[in-house]
């Protein structure tokens, strides 16, 4: 089903940490700041280009001059490449390893079930990312996906003798404290991972916008099977024991109208509505396995609890029972929530604390969702409210870039 081809990667001649960077989505304006500070070409000048007039061609002129120069180099030859990727998991402290393959995927439209994603994506963003597609031609960053390992795949990975081609280990690293780049090129080898892969399915964890723009840049540029119908992709296997899936809470910045017993009133029809502390909260989530949201404003803590789970109405079961749909689509709405104000974060320390100062005036607390929440939903057709999942770690920018060729 999935057309995976080895590439001809655009790579830094020496990968140095100064030169890399997280994904251009999650990088703040003040840390795009200090990233574009420390380095003349460090990636942030062609992933979130600045410049004088058309920022988009600034960048496609900035990235020829980093050929020319010789700070970025094309591979000699189609290859795929293994990622190694070591951080510490914050849900649990635990050292983790993360391992994907570099390689191209042929874009489908998420109609063809060969590709399936679980978010809701924006034009604007879309808009954005093709700009800077169509000016440097260039996938300047890999999306990240997941998929089904089979034993085809196991045999031809096993026995493999990989190339190493650059190492960063780093405290101070972005997206993990070890990155390892390898590469594999021998025609044979490549040939059967290649083959491995076309049974396979892929679910879109990271890179939505970006999926979505090749596809549109494919469809425009080029035909079936051409290079621009390609984009590279970091794929992961579903059992890899390093796949984490952090929360992403929510900081109010106003409450909801009335008084905390007409919030609790509002709630009792369809949730039960616990008392506690901030210090309890996280634990008691926890204890009842994503089946419950906490609640914190500046004078009461609340452990939210659904009493029943309403018909699907041809909605995925693993949809109805997610917590960001039931905040968002049950909770928010009984509360006297429409379209608040509101900022995200993954740390519950940074909302409780949040709250606690007067920064805030409320927060939700949510678990992480089940992976297999993720396949469920995305499987069916479906689609996980905005910032139901975050990925950890990201995939390093300035690893790996793809220039397209005809």
């Amino acid at each position: 089903m999935a057309k995976v081809r080895a590439f001809r990667a655009t790579r830094f001649a020496r990968v140095i940490p100064e030169v890399v960077a997280p994904p251009y989505d999650v990088i703040s304006e003040s840390q795009r700041a200090e990233l574009a500070a420390r380095n003349p070409y460090n990636v942030v000048h062609l992933t979130l280009p600045m410049g004088n007039g058309d920022r988009y061609e600034h960048a496609a002129r900035l990235l020829r001059h980093w050929l020319a120069e010789g700070v970025l180099r094309h591979d000699p030859e189609p290859a795929i490449y293994r990622y190694t990727q070591r951080f510490y998991d914050p849900l649990t402290s635990a050292e983790r390893t993360r391992t994907g393959y570099f390689v191209l995927l042929h874009t489908e439209p998420y109609e063809s079930g060969v590709v399936l994603p679980h978010e809701h994506t924006f034009p604007g963003v879309k808009e954005d990312r093709y700009r800077l597609l169509q000016a440097t031609r260039t996938h300047l960053e890999t999306i990240f996906g997941l998929f089904e390992p089979t034993p085809a795949f196991h045999e031809a990975v096993d026995g493999v003798l990989w190339e190493p081609l650059a190492q960063l280990e780093g405290d101070d690293l972005p997206e993990g404290r070890f990155h390892r780049l390898e590469r594999i090129t021998d025609p044979v080898a490549v040939a059967r991972i290649e083959r491995a892969f076309e049974q396979a399915r892929v679910w879109i964890a990271d890179g939505h916008h970006r999926y979505e723009t090749a596809l549109r840049f494919g469809q425009t540029y080029g035909n079936d099977g051409s290079p621009e119908r390609f984009l590279p992709i970091l794929l992961v296997p579903l059992d890899d024991p390093g796949l984490v899936i952090l929360p992403t809470h929510r900081i109010m910045h106003e409450l909801p109208p009335g008084t905390p017993d007409e919030w609790r009133t509002r709630l009792s029809t369809e949730f039960e509505v616990s008392d506690t502390t901030p210090e309890a909260l996280l634990a008691q989530m926890a204890h009842h396995k994503g089946e419950a949201i906490g609640f914190v404003w500046r004078n009461g803590t609340w452990l939210i609890r659904p009493k029943a789970y309403p018909p699907a109405d041809g909605l995925p079961e693993a949809l109805v029972r997610l917590d960001t749909w039931i905040l968002h689509e049950r909770v928010m709405p009984a509360l006297g929530y429409h379209e608040p104000n509101k900022t995200y974060t993954r740390s519950a320390e940074e909302a409780i604390t949040a709250v606690q100062t007067g920064t805030a005036a409320a927060a939700f607390l949510l678990n992480p969702p089940p992976l297999s929440t993720l396949q469920q939903v995305a499987s069916a057709g479906a689609k996980m409210p905005h910032k139901s999942t975050y990925f950890y770690p990201k995939v390093l920018s300035g690893l790996i870039m793809w220039q397209v060729k005809a």
